[in-house]
């Protein structure tokens, strides 16, 4: 079981992708509307997988990526867009 971060502009994309998730994968799914929001839940919480969307507005999935490198955080991510 891992805790997922599901972070994509699109309202409508992060529910099909939760949706998607194999059966008994994820037992607790957030989710994060940019970059800067899904930064915060990884610096307050254990995320164990980041579904990241790359084309987004205020902080999009490059300066995501570069952001959790600069602050060390490590967090297997799939890159969705």
């Amino acid at each position: 079981m891992a805790r997922v971060l599901i972070c994509d502009d699109s309202g409508f994309a992060r529910k099909q992708l939760a949706r998607a998730l194999p059966e008994g994968l994820a037992t607790d799914v957030q989710f994060a509307a940019n970059g800067r929001e899904a930064l915060a839940i990884l610096e307050a919480e254990d995320i164990d997988l980041m579904f990241l969307d790359l084309t987004m507005p205020e902080m999009d999935g490059y300066q995501t990526l570069k952001a959790m490198s600069a602050n060390d955080i490590e967090v297997p991510t799939i890159v969705v867009s």
